[in-house]
């Protein structure tokens, strides 16, 4: 069978394992646990996130662009995996019986920054694509810049073309989502687990995972994108505990799919 690693040349054909549905119960539950050996680090790592998306939140306002708040959260959902690398190494650390702090966590995370960045670059080509086509979206349908948000809300629901607006929003930000979850999936936890793979071939792994197994790993990536959002719901407190479970699940997905690494 021919496979994305074995076409782009980039290294040895992954094993992967089967998985189903019902496996993403598992990877949450392990997750749940490592947020119980490690509450302290885990909460106040996803409070920082909780901090800055205030401060992002503030600064939109105060510079009149409150409407692109939407679209530039839909981003963030794009790029979020990057910051999860932490606890990635935080969970293989608990693999191991050990319980380590996220300062520690970053140190040992050194190693993968250079293959993470290309990732990461990756990953942020794919939000600057989404952002600009919502932009595009809204002049299509609107006309003009967007409006202030005071009057964001009623000029885009009270508008007789709003539906097909939403509907065709929506259909495009799945189609960037699943490309950003199929690059980013395995490769960023794979470069996390062993360094010294190349970028390239870690990305080609993740999207020949998503490839083979759609149904499962989209549906996947769809829980997370859940979880992400339900904590965004409150005011982003909840971030505080969803960006961490997310991120640890995240791990053990990884653990599932590849367990004899790549």
């Amino acid at each position: 069978m021919r496979t994305v690693t074995a076409d782009l040349g980039t290294g040895p054909r992954p094993d992967f394992a089967r998985v189903t549905v019902d496996d993403s119960s598992t990877w949450i539950h392990k997750a749940l646990d490592d947020v119980r050996r490690a509450p302290g680090c885990s909460l106040a790592y996803g409070a920082v996130f909780v901090g800055l998306s205030w401060a992002l939140v503030a600064l939109l306002l105060f510079s009149g662009l409150g409407s692109v708040m939407l679209p530039l959260a839909s981003g963030f959902m794009l790029v979020g995996a990057m910051f999860a690398v932490p606890l990635h190494v935080v969970s293989r650390a608990h693999e191991h019986g050990e319980r380590i702090t996220i300062p520690e966590a970053i140190r040992r995370s050194r190693a993968s920054l250079p293959g993470l960045s290309l990732v990461g670059v990756a990953l942020t080509l794919v939000m600057l694509a989404w952002m600009l086509l919502a932009l595009l979206l809204f002049a299509a349908f609107y006309g003009g810049a967007p409006p202030s948000m005071t009057g964001f809300g009623t000029a885009l629901l009270s508008s007789p073309q709003a539906a097909l607006f939403l509907a065709t929003g929506t259909v495009v930000g799945a189609v960037m989502a699943t490309v950003a979850f199929a690059v980013a999936a395995l490769s960023i936890p794979l470069l996390v687990d062993r360094p010294e793979t190349l970028p390239a071939h870690a990305i080609a792994v993740s999207i020949e995972a998503v490839a083979r197994q759609p149904g499962v790993l989209i549906g996947w990536g769809a829980t997370i994108g859940f979880i992400t959002v339900s904590g965004m719901v409150p005011a982003f407190l909840g971030l505080a505990f969803t960006l961490p479970l997310a991120g640890y699940a995240s791990w053990h997905a990884y653990r599932a799919l590849l367990p004899n690494g790549a």
